[in-house]
């Protein structure tokens, strides 16, 4: 009988053991997750840190997958000290690998970098790693719960089934959240924490959502799956049907392009009555030249679309983080003999282009950090002083090479004052708009006519040159014009996309090519007319074609196309037999980096 009792006393202490064991690995993986968030807060300060306990939804998917990591660990290992030291593995060292990362490239660490093995070396090799209070904080947290947990947590499970069963329920049930952080929803709204940071920048809307939940995120744009019936065969077969053509050297013009910021001619509407001449300038340039319509696959803001369609020639559904060298049409000048550079009046850090424009194939490319600023005095220059400092780059640059250059304006960013007028008089006569409407419309038109002006002389001033010179010019797409597209529907313009008339006048801007003598000479062509309607990812085909040159053989396989389709939107089925075979190769092209670094 006292034998019994004593077998009931050791199974009701056995199983506190096991129930404190449970206890203590939420705890630690709790622990582990607020480590992750002492490091996560970057180097904007420990007021970054306090902010993700005000919000719910940080604080829980920061903290839920360490949770549940120790609980897995202990349920696998049956020992509470080696599940601890598993977790801090697997989630501190992609935390203290963020921390470096973003200290020394302003870049956060996203799974697809998982894959950059060597790259990582080549990056610790290149920069010196430092310590700080915060390590020394980390190491003085992981050697005391360590031993807590060796010497006073020892519960254990004695039989082997029931343990393996609930690690397996366990990861079944982490993986069923998988969608909780996939969700654009949740990532852009409920865990909105912008107080702190600058809500343009990629990595400081990173950091201000921690590490692991938005390095979780991540995992859904790291797989880009092939296409349904993709043939990677034919796909190479497709494109190896052509080959690369060198720009002969007797041929070879310089490039200067520019993408405006939310240029866009809007004398050309209708609805609109001008009291003011805003674009008579834009529009002398144009019958200088050869211009068209362009047709954007985004409308109001995330300009980096237009940009790297432009860049690469690739659709808006190849368009990712480019966080390894990709495929470009900078590449191909690179390899042709050209330097390849380019200006950005603004941060290096927006849409991440100081490590992207890399993996495009820039030579250099230059930002406030690293030029505007130091001269300018200011974070952000605008046309006035931009379009000079373009202007002297290209009188004094080496001209040993030809010359590749793409540049990106900052001015007319939206959005537009609402309330204070920058404008003496209106540019258009008021039918009847809101005060704010008014205001938002003739501020963005006063930011136009000045870029008109300024671009005019500017476009003046690069062709008066004995040196073969050929200019692009377009808009990344169409302004923001009030929320919900107010001031659109107050105007009385017409943006219903699923009528043509609204589709264009939605997502279309214009483009304009120029040359100069010399170039119009080299190449056989007067530069001169009406063109097309074009996609963006189909531009640098048409500036190839107005050069005479062949280009690559991605760009001769997308000029076939061309012919057939010059405008492939993202709204497009590029799985219909008129598309199946550019979607196949355009994917195949993407996945294969084909230049040498």
């Amino acid at each position: 009988m006292f034998a019994w009792k004593t077998d009931q006393k050791e199974k009701y202490r056995t199983k506190g053991r096991i129930a404190a064991a449970l206890i203590c690995s939420v705890l630690a993986g709790a622990l582990v997750g607020v480590c992750s968030l002492l490091f996560a807060q970057s180097n904007i300060g420990y007021a970054m840190f306090l902010s993700y306990f005000k919000n719910p939804y940080i604080l829980l998917f920061n903290l839920l997958p360490p949770v549940l990591l120790s609980l897995f660990f202990y349920l696998l290992t049956n020992r509470a000290v080696i599940a601890f030291l598993l977790t801090n593995l697997v989630v501190m060292v992609p935390t203290l690998v963020n921390f470096y990362k973003i200290a020394f490239r302003g870049d956060a660490l996203v799974f697809e970098d998982l894959t950059l093995i060597g790259e990582s070396k080549k990056m610790l090799e290149t920069y010196k790693l430092f310590w700080n209070d915060r390590i020394t904080l980390y190491l003085a947290v992981l050697a005391v719960c360590t031993l807590l947990l060796a010497f006073f947590v020892r519960g254990r499970f004695r039989r082997v089934l029931p343990r393996l069963v609930a690690a397996l329920a366990l990861a079944v049930a982490g993986g069923c959240l998988a969608p909780l952080y996939t969700s654009g929803t949740i990532y852009d709204e409920k865990t909105a924490n912008d107080a702190l940071i600058n809500p343009y920048s990629d990595t400081q809307r990173y950091i201000s959502k921690g590490f692991v939940y938005p390095f979780l995120h991540t995992v859904k744009d790291a797989f880009h799956p092939a296409p349904a019936g993709y043939d990677e065969n034919s796909a190479k077969e497709a494109l190896a049907a052509f080959a690369d053509e060198k720009i002969p050297e007797d041929k070879r013009v310089n490039f200067v392009c520019v993408m405006l910021e939310s240029y866009n001619d809007f004398s050309r509407f209708e609805e609109l009555t001008f009291t003011r001449d805003v674009y008579g300038k834009y529009r002398e340039l144009e019958k200088m030249g050869y211009s068209g319509t362009l047709v954007t696959d985004i409308f109001a803001g995330d300009t980096r679309v237009s940009e790297r369609e432009f860049l690469t020639g690739l659709p808006f559904s190849r368009i990712d983080n480019f966080v390894t060298p990709a495929n470009s049409y900078v590449w191909y000048m690179k390899q042709n003999g050209y330097f390849t550079t380019g200006a950005h009046p603004c941060y290096a850090w927006f849409y991440n282009r100081q490590n992207i424009n890399k993996n495009l194939g820039f030579d250099e490319y230059l930002f406030s950090e690293n030029y505007f600023a130091d001269l300018t005095g200011s974070a952000i220059t605008y046309d006035a002083r931009f379009f000079p400092m373009l202007c002297e780059l290209y009188t004094t640059r080496d001209k040993s090479k030809p010359y590749f250059s793409y540049n990106i304006t900052y001015q007319c960013h939206g959005p537009y004052e609402s309330q204070n007028a920058y404008f003496d008089t209106p540019y258009v006569e008021n039918k009847g708009y809101s005060a704010e409407a008014e205001t938002i419309l003739n501020n963005y038109l006063n930011a136009q006519r000045e870029t008109t002006e300024l671009l005019y002389k500017f476009a003046l001033d690069m062709l008066d040159t004995d040196e073969p010179l050929v200019l692009v010019f377009f808009g990344d797409h169409k302004p923001w014009l009030g929320n919900a597209d107010s001031v659109y529907h107050e105007l009385g313009i017409n943006i219903d996309t699923s009528t043509e008339e609204g589709f264009l006048n939605y997502y279309s801007t214009r483009y304009l090519i120029l040359a100069n003598d010399a170039a119009k000479k080299v190449c056989g062509n007067d530069f001169s007319g009406e063109g097309e309607t074009l996609s963006v990812s189909l531009l640098m085909n048409k500036v190839f074609e107005l050069c005479g040159y062949g280009g690559s053989a991605y760009m001769q396989f997308t000029s076939a196309q061309m012919k057939e389709t010059p405008v492939i939107h993202r709204t497009a089925d590029l799985r219909s037999d008129a598309l199946r075979s550019y979607d196949d190769v355009t994917y195949y092209y993407r996945k294969n980096f084909v230049y040498d670094k």
